[in-house]
């Protein structure tokens, strides 16, 4: 978020994540939530570190998500590589599902597949692996995608920790998988996916 509302936007999530860290620590979910992170702004992409920098690592049974490797300073940014065959123009991963990475070997794979930024517009958007690897071989196809939000603030802020969350979820993990629910133990029949648990709990989705 680029524009007026972005330090609105910013406050948000950092008043959110107060919260979320407080129920946490409190009921245990089970979700990862990283202190903030000394990250410097990049002019040429606004709100991004200012994003990161307030948490470092967020992290449910569904999605991680990391500052990118480039977004570490100015030099990281500076140094980075641009792939001039990339049909999307080396976008930069705002985070990953972890959906399909069995639990006990997340810590040895960093992560499935990437949420994207574009860095030239800014839009934060999903794209099918299988479709992306197409248009290495099929440039001149019309992308298919789908632009998830604006900015990465409004990325964020909604649908990360707002109402956008299941949403979000169906569209890169599919219906079935936000949907799911868990069928024993103390949670039965609540929602399998403790991110989304621990935001019904904050009041922040539903």
């Amino acid at each position: 978020m680029s524009g007026p509302d972005a330090p609105a936007g910013l406050d948000r999530i950092r008043e959110k994540l107060a919260l979320l860290r407080r129920l946490e620590a409190e009921q245990g979910f089970g979700v990862v939530i990283g202190e903030p992170a000394p990250l410097e702004p990049l002019p040429e992409l606004p709100g991004v570190a200012e994003v990161y920098r307030l948490f470092g690592r967020l992290e449910g049974d569904n999605f991680r998500f990391t500052p990118p490797d480039e977004i570490l300073s100015p030099a990281a940014w500076a140094a980075r590589t641009v792939n001039e065959s990339d049909p999307m123009g080396s976008p930069l991963p705002v985070g990953h599902e972890v959906h399909s990475i069995p639990p006990g070997l997340r810590g040895d794979i960093k992560a499935g597949a990437p949420i994207y930024l574009d860095t030239e517009d800014l839009d934060v958007y999903w794209m099918e692996p299988d479709d992306y690897v197409f248009l290495y071989e099929h440039p001149d196809t019309e992308p298919e995608l789908t632009v998830i939000a604006p900015d990465v603030v409004t990325f964020f802020d909604e649908h990360v920790l707002g109402p956008g969350y299941p949403a979000l979820v169906g569209t890169v993990l599919g219906p079935g998988v936000a949907e799911r629910r868990l069928r024993k133990g103390p949670h039965t029949g609540e929602y399998a996916d403790n991110w989304r648990r621990l935001l019904i709990a904050a009041g922040l989705s539903s």
